[in-house]
């Protein structure tokens, strides 16, 4: 990378001179005094310090920060603070990484803190537990980044942390989106809230290809619990629909209970409650088709105010699915592989299959004219789903 010269100071113009080269040339340039603006590409530019530690052969590069946040001035600053540490017998390369020469600032953890108890009242009940475990057990894995003071991050920081989920594709993608919102909300204090119309909870899903597998292992458990989550896998529903939800020791969600277990036209259907006061997440009532394997996991019928499954605890769909091949996926990104699976596989409808996992994405005008929840064409999609999933 080639090395320029920026010239001139503060006051007659070198800031300006600075965010010339931020925007325009690539490479690395002196501003004197070991300080050097570090341009990787157009926009992107951090300021990077040059020492030669006392009786060591090589100089040395630490950076200091991203240039969209330190201003010239204050990379000055700092380097000065580091020239004087040094030539007084210090380690500056210590005091930087101490944070002693930059402003003090509020840290990426504690600015994580901050954006998920304002963001997090605006997720459903039934998902802050587990949306906050996500971001516990996600940014668990990076505490040097989260010890970064937010002035601190740049673009190469960022990457360090993002490396470590190389080859887990959706992971990295969330915390990228992640970081970049919690960095917008501690410099702007503003929250990014999706339209009510937006899908924005995104969940590791299994590839459709491994589901049958899988499913043949959780057949072999036998188990209540094993037998929610094949249940859950060929009705493409939410764990909350199945065996409820509970968020800080209270219930906030019921679960299922034989009295949803009816017929439509004669044949077996589960009506899930909609309403101000039923269990699906969009309020509305959703009819799911149930397949004679489906069926045959519901047992002897029972009575009406009986939960369908008996699960062990809360989380007992996902720890059996992580403890059976599956600790890298979701319960709820089995609603993915169901969707993955038609879309690559069969011709049905997409408006359709959508309508399958009660995501109703027809126009307004096509919800005017065509009413029906489209029950009867439904039942071919999960027949073949069920087929697929259990053979």
């Amino acid at each position: 990378m080639s090395i320029h010269r920026i010239g001139g100071n503060a006051k007659d113009g070198g800031a300006k001179a600075a965010a010339d080269l931020i925007e325009n040339k690539p490479g690395k340039h002196s501003d004197g005094g070991g300080l050097y603006l570090q341009v990787a590409n157009p926009g992107q530019a951090s300021w990077v310090w040059r020492h030669k530690p006392k009786g060591e052969d090589r100089e040395k590069w630490r950076c200091i920060g991203p240039a969209s946040v330190y201003k010239i001035e204050e990379a000055r600053e700092i380097a000065r603070n580091l020239r004087k540490a040094a030539h007084e017998g210090r380690d500056p390369f210590q005091m930087l990484r101490a944070d002693s020469a930059r402003p003090a600032g509020k840290s990426f953890a504690t600015a994580m803190t901050e954006y998920l108890k304002s963001k997090s009242p605006h997720w459903a009940a039934s998902n802050r537990a587990r949306g906050l475990r996500r971001y516990e057990f996600l940014f668990g894995q990076i505490p040097d980044f989260t010890a970064l003071p937010i002035k601190a991050i740049d673009q190469a920081a960022k990457n360090k942390a993002l490396a470590t989920w190389d080859g887990k594709t959706k992971a990295r993608r969330d915390v990228g989106f992640y970081i970049e919102a919690i960095i917008r909300y501690a410099e702007t204090g503003k929250l990014r809230l999706p339209n009510a119309s937006d899908d924005v909870e995104h969940f590791e899903s299994m590839p459709y290809r491994d589901v049958p597998g899988f499913y043949a292992r959780l057949a072999a458990l036998g188990t209540v619990d094993a037998g929610a989550l094949q249940f859950t896998i060929l009705a493409g529903a939410r764990t909350d629909e199945v065996i409820g939800a509970e968020y800080g020791g209270e219930i906030t969600k019921a679960p299922a209970t034989w009295r949803e277990i009816t017929e439509v036209d004669g044949k077996p259907t589960w009506v899930i409650p909609g309403g101000l006061d039923g269990r699906m997440k969009a309020k509305k009532t959703h009819r799911v088709p149930l397949t004679a394997v489906a069926l045959a996991l519901l047992g002897e019928r029972r009575a009406d105010d009986v939960p369908l499954f008996g699960v062990s605890g809360a989380n007992a769909m996902r720890d059996t699915l992580q403890s059976n091949g599956g600790e890298d996926y979701t319960v709820h990104g089995m609603r993915s592989s169901f969707e993955d699976w038609a879309a690559e596989t069969t011709n049905f409808p997409r408006d359709l299959v959508k309508l399958c996992t009660a995501h109703d994405k027809r126009t307004k005008t096509d919800k005017a004219y065509q009413r029906s929840d489209l029950l009867e064409k439904r039942r071919e999609i999960m027949q073949a789903w069920s087929d697929f999933c259990a053979t």
